[in-house]
């Protein structure tokens, strides 16, 4: 699996996405799958207790750019708290399921689409669904063509991954982020050519809710747990924390 690598002298812009999905269904694990390409996968990996991000360059059919990855709990209890921090300046959404447990692809329809209605322009979000574990074809409760119809229903795209093998890890990252791109770049020509780059070299997080490990975090492109950890008992979670995030 190949990564991109930033362009000498260039400022490539940043885009924020978000993973949702039911917890265990494989959202950290893709995410560490792409930022650690080769690293072994760790099958231990604990339940994200609050909000994580990465940042990853990626290629897409108008060049590169860079991708701030943000990864919740899937645990209700913490959603419910962290979603419209979550949601603020995002440009596109993958929504993950496990094809092994069918319960957690009916939640992306009994739950996940109405928070997305509820604190994002969902209409606004570039969005790509992705089937994840399809390294365990003989588990499978969820059929490729349940979920073509949810893409049909709802308008997005589809890929299966396998964060074990990685499977489709990067194609699935780089099919989302160029949609997101095409579209900023769209709509940077019908303002007139202004540039489609924006102001999206920010470099991340501000605020007194992250701490400056934070900041050390996200202008990396590796992954890790630990520094760019929002945790559930800072007091500003819920305002500003990505004030200056990805203002492209």
């Amino acid at each position: 699996m190949s990564r991109a690598t930033s362009t000498p002298g260039g400022k490539p812009p940043l885009y924020k996405i978000v993973m949702l999905g039911d917890s265990g269904v494989g959202k950290t694990s893709l995410v560490a799958r792409l930022t650690n390409p080769d690293r072994p996968l760790n099958h231990d990996i604990s339940a994200t207790m609050g909000i994580e991000f990465d940042t990853q360059m990626l290629d897409t059919p108008q060049g590169k750019v860079k991708a701030q990855i943000w990864d919740t709990a899937g645990q209700e209890r913490f959603a419910r708290v962290l979603l419209p921090t979550y949601f603020r300046k995002a440009k596109g959404v993958i929504l993950v399921y496990d094809i092994t447990n069918a319960k957690s692809f009916e939640s992306l329809s009994e739950r996940w689409m109405a928070q997305l209605n509820d604190h994002s322009n969902a209409d606004d979000l570039a969005k790509l669904l992705v089937g994840n574990k399809s390294d365990l074809e003989s588990s499978r409760e969820v059929t490729q063509e349940k979920a073509s119809a949810f893409c049909q229903e709802y308008g997005m795209e589809f890929l299966e991954t396998s964060a074990k093998s990685g499977d489709n890890v990067l194609k699935a990252f780089e099919k989302l982020i160029g949609i997101v791109h095409d579209r900023a770049l769209n709509a940077s020509k019908a303002k007139g050519g202004a540039g489609g780059s924006g102001s999206g070299s920010g470099n991340g997080l501000k605020g007194s809710g992250v701490t400056g490990e934070a900041n050390n975090k996200n202008n990396s492109s590796g992954g890790g747990d630990g520094d760019g950890t929002v945790k559930l008992e800072d007091s500003s979670v819920g305002g500003g924390a990505d004030a200056n995030t990805c203002g492209c």
